[in-house]
């Protein structure tokens, strides 16, 4: 082993060890900031130990248990010491501490297990169906822990809440609010204290190499510049609730820097949104209106990974476009595309008095070659054969396979002179060198039609096409 080597392992074997102080540094962290943040009793406008708890169990999975477990128990003794100004009820701390660390880990460990027992399997890139699992698991994990904590903690004396319902609802949308908008964030942060071999990748969530741009810094400066005179506005003017509603169109400024900016400053916006919200519930009272500055934050939220994800989605959907519309061996087009753009093409020529030209193309001897080869080589000459096509065809020009050996080129304003032209080019570049992997030459028989002195359809061009090409096979073969 190298001191390289060494240096590797060594580093690889402590780190891990990190992700337990941090995630319980974050956690207690994260409760203070959320006790500050209180708009109602026992309800916070925003509780990132949730975020930390799904985060940590996701990236780590069980291991990261004693360390919610610690800070949960923490966090209920220093909920007791404050309610109760020092006056400390051990027993209390002990029953509540326990029930809310089982209930807040079990309720958030049931969505990030399984996010985690699927990430192997999802794709590189984020996807529709990853952002809605993460969105849909998330708030079921925050439903479970906001309904079971109430009730059980209530049960314990640590609650005292006339409307348990209510104070579930705060809970729950306190919760969600800050699991959507810091989970793939602390995700990215335990994976790269912890190191990539010992914590699960969050899937497509992670920045890579990044750099800000100084068109992102612009976008992003006029949206958190838009959301502080908003809630300015809001503190000003009597605290109205209409002023708050347009904090919807940092929603639309967020949109824009996902369309045209990279991942980091997607998250970068989002974060810096939620904490410009949860800033301004700190210094001043929102009351009632703390919905609609949640609201904002998960609705920024959710619309950010669902339109990062957009990418993917068209991603897809033009391989899928590529897989009916070509030729998934040759990369020619689809006899049925083909047959459609040229009815098109050819209207169009018709209209204008243009003439056009299809030249039809046969391997020759391909069933020998199959025979004696291989299929294998028989489909690398078919492949070679559409490449040096291409090679001599232009701008407007494309070429289909119709069936097996069969291939149609396609040549919008060309006449007859120019369909020989076409023809020859092709011909010299099968002649000119081997098939690579092969070693010897494969030739073509071709046949020539043109609309010119004609108006003839799409079906009467094949079909004399067609019969040239098997004029031209035969011909070749008379052929010394």
């Amino acid at each position: 082993m190298t001191d390289t080597q060494a240096v590797s392992a060594t580093q690889g074997s402590w780190r891990p060890w990190l992700l337990h102080p941090l995630l319980l540094l974050l956690w207690l962290g994260s409760f203070l900031l959320a006790a500050a943040l209180e708009h109602a009793p026992h309800a916070s406008l925003w509780f990132p130990p949730a975020a930390v708890t799904f985060a940590g169990l996701f990236s780590v999975g069980w291991r990261a248990a004693p360390a919610v477990f610690a800070a949960c128990m923490l966090g209920t003794y220093l909920t007791e010491w404050d309610a109760n100004h020092g006056d400390v009820r051990l027993g209390v701390v002990a029953s509540s501490g326990l029930l809310f660390a089982l209930i807040h880990t079990g309720a958030y460990a049931l969505p990030a297990m399984v996010l985690r027992r699927l990430a192997p399997s999802a794709p590189a890139e984020l996807t529709l169906r990853a952002v809605s699992q993460f969105l849909l698991l998330g708030a079921l994990g925050a439903f479970l822990a906001a309904t079971l904590g109430t009730v059980g903690l209530a049960r314990t004396d640590l609650l005292d809440s006339p409307d348990l319902f209510e104070l579930a609802a705060a809970w729950w949308i306190g919760d969600y609010a800050a699991l959507v908008t810091l989970a793939p964030a602390l995700a990215l942060v335990f994976r790269r204290v912890g190191g990539a071999g010992a914590v699960r990748r969050f899937p497509a969530f992670e920045w890579g190499p990044w750099r800000l741009r100084r068109s992102a810094a612009g976008k992003l400066a006029l949206l958190f510049a838009f959301t502080v005179a908003v809630l300015a506005s809001y503190l000003l003017l009597s605290n109205s609730s209409a002023l708050l509603v347009v904090l919807v169109l940092p929603v639309v400024l967020q949109l824009w820097v996902v369309h045209t900016e990279d991942l980091a400053s997607a998250q970068l916006g989002m974060l810096g949104f939620s904490l410009l919200t949860v800033g301004a519930a700190a210094a001043f009272k929102v009351g009632d209106d703390a919905l609609i500055l949640q609201f904002a934050a998960i609705s920024l939220a959710a619309n950010t990974y669902l339109s990062l994800a957009a990418p993917a989605l068209y991603a897809a959907n033009e391989r899928l476009r590529d897989q009916v519309s070509h030729d998934g061996l040759t990369g020619a087009l689809s006899r049925a595309h083909f047959e459609d753009r040229v009815a098109v093409e050819l209207a169009h020529a018709l209209r204008r008095g243009q003439p056009v030209a299809i030249v039809m193309l046969d391997l020759d001897g391909l069933k020998d070659l199959n025979d004696t080869h291989g299929h294998a080589a028989g489909d690398l000459a078919l492949r070679e054969l559409v490449l040096r096509s291409k090679a001599c065809l232009g701008g407007g020009d494309f070429i289909a396979r119709l069936s097996g050996d069969e291939f149609a080129l396609f040549l919008p304003g060309a006449d007859e002179s120019r369909a020989h032209a076409v023809v020859s080019a092709v011909r010299d570049r099968l002649a000119a060198e081997p098939v690579p992997g092969l070693g010897f030459h494969v030739g073509a028989s071709f046949g020539i039609a043109t609309t010119q002195g004609a108006p003839l359809s799409l079906s009467q061009l094949l079909q004399a096409a067609d019969q040239a090409m098997y004029a031209d096979k035969r011909a070749r073969r008379r052929a010394p």
